[in-house]
């Protein structure tokens, strides 16, 4: 029984309790380990919004519930998510600074922030998590050409949006940049592509080019971002 409600609340690791009791509201907490699941509710049975890291810190909003032999602790701006129940003993408290530029707070990554623009902030979240893990990865040859950074640029991609930052692999390697070249490739391309100002059309073009919001290949990525917690008027 055990195990099999450990693997309901985790995809990997695990960490000893460090919450069990009451904290006070706006209480900056951190993720002591990685592929904790956040829950739409307080209990096994609610579905997950999203899967979240250690070091990622989020405001605790007040609310504490006990169900399923775990106390679950009510987030902020997780991922998106206005709110969300994680099990507190993947939690640590942390210092207000912490929450500070953090994916809770921001809407952005744990690594930054995004840039701002025509694409919203979850939208961007949710492509950066499926094309990288929101993570700076080096270039590999990827589809004829090298792919890069968080939002795996390719140099034709880069040109478009304006060549930020020096150099593909300086711009890629940088959220604030990479995510400035995906909002300016997407207010150079949306208005001409025939398709709706939303994130399915920017995911889309992001993965098929200018008019890659018209092209049923890239339909298979836009339930990739779906399925990462977005929608089209994300």
């Amino acid at each position: 029984m055990w195990s099999t409600l450990l693997c309901c609340l985790i995809l990997a690791g695990a960490a000893a309790a460090s919450i069990s009791g009451h904290i006070d509201s706006g209480t900056c907490v951190c993720l002591t380990t990685s592929g904790v699941n956040a829950r739409s509710g307080a209990g096994l049975s609610h579905s997950v919004v999203a899967s979240l890291n250690s070091g990622e810190c989020y405001k605790f909003n007040g609310g504490i519930l006990t169900h399923d032999g775990y106390h679950w602790y009510e987030l902020q701006n997780v991922h998106g998510h206005h709110r969300a129940w994680v099990a507190g003993n993947f939690l640590r408290t942390s210092s207000s600074s912490h929450c500070s530029g953090s994916s809770g707070s921001t809407g952005g990554s744990s690594h930054g922030t995004f840039s701002s623009g025509v694409v919203s902030q979850h939208c961007l979240n949710c492509i950066c998590k499926h094309e990288s893990g929101c993570r700076p990865l080096g270039c590999a040859w990827d589809v004829n050409s090298n792919s890069c950074g968080y939002f795996q640029l390719k140099d034709i991609y880069w040109q478009d949006c304006g060549r930020p930052g020096g150099s593909l692999a300086a711009c890629a390697a940088d959220l604030q940049c990479s995510s400035e070249c995906v909002q300016n490739y997407m207010s150079r391309y949306i208005s001409h592509s025939g398709c709706a100002h939303n994130c399915e059309s920017y995911a889309r073009i992001h993965n098929g080019g200018p008019t890659g919001c018209k092209h049923s290949y890239t339909l298979g990525y836009w339930r990739a971002i779906e399925a990462l917690g977005c929608s089209a008027n994300s």
